[in-house]
């Protein structure tokens, strides 16, 4: 009987018929909107949903239309992700559509009602719509087939760089790096930081890694080329300046002293930085660049760190030289060698601000007043990333940096932290300012029910619409646990044979550490 059930939904849409044949559509109620509303990530821009249900099935048909004809590689990657969404095979009909001239970045339209239909700017856009559709369509009680609420969808992208940055330490397993991409790729993020800690299986300098922690180079590889897969490009980071130790600085570990204590001279005294006056530190961090970027696939970006870097410039050589000088030479070497790779340079903005400056006060600021000075002789190609932690100014509402850096003549990306409301005013900046984008970062804090939500889902949906509203019910199990249950679950389901620890948004069920006790 259900059956027939669904097959008269999907003939007569519960709806009724005009004499033109335009169906009268009744909206849901208020409770089934929202309900809808909060499965999705990122919201769309516009978005209504109407009484009656759409059935799809091996028998179905679904239009789908692009700008320009797609190749036929992108009509069989389409075609598989019905069959990996929803494990069905429906008809689909491609074909090009040049009237709709106003979808806008990644734009997309989706009309579900007697069929589905899908208008779409290429084929990228074409599965940034497939996510949306994936996420609140429901399995048919009694058959093989989804179910989905009469809809009309229209959304695009407000940023063109949305990134997350995500760190490979000892700890984690590539389980959990594969769990974090795909998350971040169903979230509409089309780039990924991956920054190695120590992990890297360098061929050049095997020596720059913990001899036992190194990831397996055949399995990274394998997640290297699923980004790509994804639409998700993936960004090395190799940390030119602070950071040197590959680890996290209260740790007092060092992935290469610990071991090769003839390195010693490549290293500021407390071995926190490199010394930007060693050749062979030169050398050496420049093949480190090359393997990796080759590594990566050839990305357009190479991140080269540079945050934090306390003791620069404290060696005898470094010292007698005038500091912001050889900052700016020291970055204008490694940007020229990225350039020749083919490659632009990110670097962090913090040391490029003197934090005794009041114009920052609200702001991340760990530079002084000559060091500072660097900026202006920067080579105007280098992206700076400025990272801004907190709440902004609560004069202005917003960051000032952005606009510093922008009016200096380099392009600029923001990156917020765990700040709700940080994450949704630098995103609003990059938008109204026209900024490259936003980068999410992580560090060691993924885990847990807040942060997991804020890095993935609140940030994608903050770079994707260039903003938004804070939540009003943050705790909210029908806001935030539930809808990103069913989104772990839904990726993790695209991974073989996911391992418990890396299964959901912890680790462990249970603590087993004294201090939590």
């Amino acid at each position: 009987m259900k059956r027939l059930f669904y097959a008269f939904l999907l003939v007569y849409n519960i709806g009724f018929t005009s004499p033109s044949g335009e169906t009268a559509e009744t909206p849901v109620n208020s409770a089934v909107r929202e309900s809808i509303l909060n499965q999705l990530c990122p919201q769309p821009k516009e978005a209504e949903f109407f009484e009656g249900l759409y059935l799809l099935n091996s028998k179905s048909t679904v239009e789908v239309f692009t700008k320009k004809e797609l190749s036929e590689a992108d009509k069989n990657d389409l075609a598989s992700i019905f069959k990996k969404y929803w494990r069905v095979y429906p008809t689909i009909k491609f074909a090009t559509n040049t009237t709709n001239d106003d979808l806008g970045r990644e734009g997309y339209i989706i009309t579900v009602g007697g069929s589905m239909r899908i208008e779409a700017q290429d084929a990228s856009a074409a599965r940034q719509s497939l996510k949306t559709l994936r996420q609140y369509g429901e399995a048919e009680r009694d058959g093989i087939g989804f179910v989905f609420q009469k809809a009309r969808i229209r959304d695009f992208a407000a940023l063109g760089f949305r990134g997350i940055h995500l760190c490979i330490f000892p700890e984690t397993t590539i389980e959990q790096l594969e769990k974090y991409v795909r998350l971040a790729s169903y979230y509409k993020f089309n780039y990924v930081v991956i920054e190695p800690w120590g992990v890297f299986p360098y061929k050049s300098h095997p020596e720059f890694a913990y001899a036992d922690k190194k990831i397996d180079p055949v399995k990274f590889k394998k997640l290297i080329n699923l980004c790509y897969e994804l639409g998700i490009t993936p960004i090395p980071q190799v940390s030119i300046l602070g950071h040197a130790t590959q680890s996290r600085i209260l740790t007092t570990k060092h992935a290469v002293l610990a071991n090769n204590p003839e390195l010693e001279n490549i290293f500021e005294p407390y071995g926190w930085s490199y010394c930007m006056t060693s050749a062979r530190a030169e050398r050496i961090l420049k093949d480190l660049i090359s393997e990796i970027y080759e590594f990566y696939g050839k990305p357009p970006f190479i991140h080269l760190g540079c945050d934090e870097a306390y003791d620069m410039g404290t060696c005898y050589s470094c010292r007698s030289q005038k500091i912001s000088d050889l900052l700016a030479d020291h970055l204008t070497k490694f940007n020229s060698y990225v350039n020749s790779l083919g490659a632009r340079a990110i670097i962090w903005h913090d040391m490029l601000l003197d934090r005794s400056d009041p114009r920052w006060a609200y702001h991340v600021a760990s530079g002084n007043a000559e060091i500072a000075k660097a900026l202006e002789k920067l080579p105007k190609n280098i992206i700076i990333a400025d990272w801004q932690y907190g709440k902004p100014d609560s004069k202005k509402g917003s960051f000032s940096t952005p606009a510093h850096f922008k009016d200096a003549g380099n392009e600029v990306i923001v990156c917020p932290w765990e700040d709700e409301i940080g994450i949704l005013s630098l995103a609003k900046t990059a938008k109204d300012e026209n900024l490259l984008g936003m980068l999410e970062t992580t560090w060691h804090h993924l885990y847990g029910t807040k942060n997991f939500f804020t890095f993935f889902n609140r940030a994608g949906n903050a770079a994707w619409n260039g903003g938004g509203a804070p939540l009003k019910n943050r705790n909210s199990m029908k806001i935030t646990i539930l809808p990103m249950l069913r989104h772990l679950w839904q990726i993790g389901s695209d991974i073989k044979d996911i391992p418990y620890e890396a299964n959901g948004n912890s680790e462990k069920q249970i603590s087993t550490s004294l201090s939590d006790r």
